[in-house]
């Protein structure tokens, strides 16, 4: 199947490549933005990938930048990106994809993150679809666009920053802005066949972003290549992630690193046989690069996921429970089952829960640090390809790899690595202490330099009529006792859930109390 093509065939594959064509002069910036606007004419209605475009500010932007003396132009030039729809832009009001928002909310503002990609001369073309708040599933009562991945429309794009991880593996724009909590810019990034990287917690401003969980929301780059993200992060923080002005980065990042494999993982049950190849062939090929690849079990790792979930519910509660008690039908099944779950939790095994997440943080950083010490430790990013929307699964059902990262707050990068037998894009992770995204990138872009994994480009054909999405499946009951405290506890909450939602919510309450205490009793002085 030929790719869509509505422009001139671009002279670049990767917004770095598109940031030189606009440097030496081969393309302007009206061209870009000209071009992206066409082909999310011609893709977005199947893809579901903008809540909301910007068609004449971007072009007014376009042509601002072309006009721009070439000294007075920043380091993106001019090059179309898009921002996922948490984010305050001036143009157009932050949905976060709920009826149940505040449109008014930031009107005709910023956020910081987004004027830092505009004041390095970034031209924002609309803002992307996500999931609700950051959390679940799209809901097919709501009316927002329906996120597809542009490798089969029939599969989710993973999420939450869905939206940017189609639009760059469709061409349609070349980089974006998205967040992650439990993995969403690297499971978009890993089920769409791009690149994604969670800075450290707290390194990318949020000001101006809902929340999900403040303790855990990061604000990181997306786009075709390790050293597009590089030159992203820059742009984002005022520091260098690209140390020359060809916006690659150095070996010096591979040659010699030590690389922690922890194979207990790898080798769990629900990582494919194609995802545990394609992960052993990258492995070969950082190797050959000067990498010492080393076996480094992680003990913490089922510790630090139950940490990410209880912090993650909690926070989430605390950040929209009232307005989820004021307007609880307005919101999508999937976060309004899983937001009101939190309320079951109470602050002191949050608190618990985050006491230990630090606790088993200083200890994993010791342990890289010491003897048998590592660098980086990788794993794949996603134990499959993505999943097909009507195919039933419960929440927890696949091994979260990326959801950990997020309890310490390390920096971590998610890498295009393969394709599975039907074609689905396959992903590494690399993971490294916290500040160490220049080692990050700089192994990224030798391992890219090596593959072509990451210019592969979906073929979407806009003419497929996929089929609608599948109602959520009916849950399961929880044991009587906990349903009574979740009950007792939501109506102290002031909210009102119907039967179904009840028994969702008591379902999900009950497994996320259990987490709870089961941490906190395998850890019983956290401090």
């Amino acid at each position: 199947m030929e790719r869509h093509s509505s422009h001139m065939e671009q002279p670049f594959e990767t917004l770095s490549g598109a940031v030189r064509s606009l440097r030496t002069g081969a393309v302007s910036s009206r061209e870009l933005v000209t071009a992206a606007l066409a082909d999310a004419d011609a893709l977005d209605p199947l893809l579901g990938v903008f809540v909301t475009r910007f068609p004449e500010q971007a072009l007014a932007a376009a042509r601002e930048a072309d006009a721009r003396p070439a000294g007075e132009r920043g380091p993106l030039r001019g090059v179309p990106l898009a921002v996922k729809d948490n984010f305050a832009a001036a143009e157009g009001p932050v949905t976060a994809q709920s009826p149940a928002h505040d449109p008014g909310l930031w009107r005709g503002l910023d956020a910081p993150a987004v004027t830092r990609l505009r004041s390095a001369g970034a031209v924002v073309i609309g803002k992307t679809t996500m999931a609700e708040y950051a959390m679940g599933r799209p809901d097919p009562a709501h009316s927002f666009p329906v996120p597809r991945n542009p490798w089969d429309v029939e599969r989710w794009t993973g999420g939450s920053s869905t939206g940017n991880g189609a639009g760059i593996a469709a061409g349609i724009f070349l980089g974006a802005l998205g967040t992650d909590t439990s993995g969403s810019v690297r499971l978009p990034a890993a089920l769409c066949g791009t690149t994604g990287l969670k800075p450290t917690h707290g390194l990318v401003p949020l000001d101006r972003c809902l929340p999900l969980s403040p303790s855990q929301d990061v604000a990181g780059p997306m786009g075709v290549s390790a050293a597009d993200c590089g030159l992203l992060l820059s742009a984002l923080t005022g520091r260098s992630y690209v140390p020359d002005e060809t916006g690659e980065c150095g070996e010096a990042g591979v040659r010699g690193l030590r690389i922690g494999v922890p194979y207990g993982l790898v080798e769990a049950p629900g990582v494919t046989g194609a995802c545990r190849s394609a992960f052993a062939e990258a492995l070969r090929v950082l190797a050959e690069l000067g990498a010492e690849t080393r076996e480094f079990e992680l003990p913490e790792f089922p510790s630090l996921l139950a940490v990410n979930a209880t912090v993650m519910l909690g926070e989430a509660f605390a950040a929209h429970g009232t307005r989820l008690a004021a307007r609880w039908e307005l919101h999508g099944r999937a976060f309004r089952r899983l937001a009101a779950a939190g309320a079951a939790l109470g602050p002191g095994l949050v608190d618990r829960a985050r006491l230990t997440g630090a606790a088993l943080t200083a200890g994993l950083l010791e342990r890289m640090d010491g003897p048998g010490g590592v660098d980086v430790i990788a794993t794949p990013t996603w134990p499959a390809g993505a999943r097909p929307y009507h195919q039933e699964a419960a929440p927890g059902d696949e091994l979260n790899l990326t959801a950990p990262w997020n309890a310490t707050g390390f920096p971590a990068l998610a890498l295009p690595m393969g394709a599975d037998e039907a074609g689905l894009p396959l992903s590494l992770q690399l993971v490294a202490r916290p500040h160490a995204e220049r080692t990050l990138l700089g192994a990224g872009a030798a391992y890219q330099r090596a593959t072509a994994w990451h210019l592969r480009r979906a073929a979407p054909d806009p003419a497929t009529r996929p089929r609608p999405l599948p109602e959520p499946p009916p849950a399961e009951g929880a044991r009587e006792a906990a349903g009574d405290l979740v009950t007792a506890v939501l109506a102290a909450a002031g909210l009102t859930p119907g039967p179904e939602d009840l028994t969702a919510v008591r379902a999900t309450a009950h497994a996320l109390l259990e987490s709870a205490h089961e941490l906190a009793q395998a850890h019983p002085e956290p401090a």
